[in-house]
C-alpha cells in the first residue's frame, strides 16, 4: 500500500487502571487487527479503541501495526505505571515422599520388560518417572493394597495442583495401566475406568 495511516498512542483511565487508547482515523485494516488484541474495547462516546495497558503492551501494538500504520508513541516518553504489574504467583510444589525401596525395585522391573516389549525408552522413561511420584504419594501402602479411590484420588489432586493438560493427564492414566496390567491387577488396568477419561 502506499503511504501509512498515522496511528497515536494515548495513556488514559479507564475504571481507575491504566489503558492505552489507540486513536487513529476510520480504517478498515487497522480495525481488523487491532479488534484481536485482548482486552480491547470500543469507546462509543470517543469513538476509539482502547485496551488494558501492561509492560509491553506499547510494543505488541507498535509491532502488530507496522506494516499498515506510523506509530506515534511520544506520550509515553515520560509515562509512569500507576498500578503495580500483576505478579503470577508461585506454583506450589505438589509435595510427596519417595517409593519404598521393593517399590523402586519393581518400577526398575517394569522398565526393563517394556523396553524388552519394544517401547521406546523415552516413553518408559517418562512412565517411570509418572509412576515414582504415584508411588511416592502413596508410599504407605504397596501396590497390592492401592485401590481405584486411591489412583481416583491423586490424579485429581495432582491434575488439579499443577494445571496439567488433558494429554498428560492421559499419559500419566497410561502409565498406571501399563504398571497395574504389568502386575496382573486387571481391574486397575482397564481402560474404561472414570479417571482415564480424557
Amino acid at each position: 500500500m502506499g503511504r501509512k495511516i498515522k496511528v497515536i498512542l494515548q495513556p488514559i483511565k479507564f475504571r481507575k487502571k491504566d489503558h492505552v487508547a489507540i486513536l487513529s482515523p476510520n480504517f478498515s485494516e487497522i480495525d481488523e487487527i487491532v479488534r484481536d488484541f485482548a482486552g480491547v474495547e470500543w469507546s462509543t462516546g470517543y469513538r476509539f479503541w482502547h485496551m488494558p495497558l501492561k509492560p509491553g503492551t506499547i510494543e505488541q501494538i507498535s509491532e502488530s501495526l507496522k506494516e499498515v500504520a506510523s506509530i506515534d508513541i511520544s506520550a509515553f516518553n515520560d509515562f509512569e505505571f500507576t498500578e503495580k504489574p500483576e505478579q503470577t504467583p508461585k506454583r506450589r510444589r505438589f509435595r510427596t515422599g519417595k517409593p519404598s525401596e521393593e517399590q523402586k525395585e519393581k518400577l526398575k522391573a517394569f522398565e526393563t520388560e517394556f523396553l524388552r516389549r519394544g517401547y521406546k525408552a523415552g516413553t518408559i522413561k517418562v512412565y517411570v518417572s509418572m509412576l515414582n511420584v504415584f508411588f511416592g504419594w502413596l508410599n504407605h501402602k504397596s501396590d497390592t493394597e492401592i485401590t481405584r479411590a486411591d489412583i481416583d484420588n491423586f490424579i485429581a489432586a495432582y491434575i488439579k495442583e499443577n494445571k496439567f493438560t488433558p494429554n498428560y493427564r492421559r499419559l500419566l492414566t497410561n502409565a498406571l495401566r501399563r504398571y497395574f496390567g504389568y502386575i496382573g491387577n486387571e481391574e486397575l488396568a482397564k481402560p474404561t475406568m472414570q479417571h482415564y477419561k480424557g
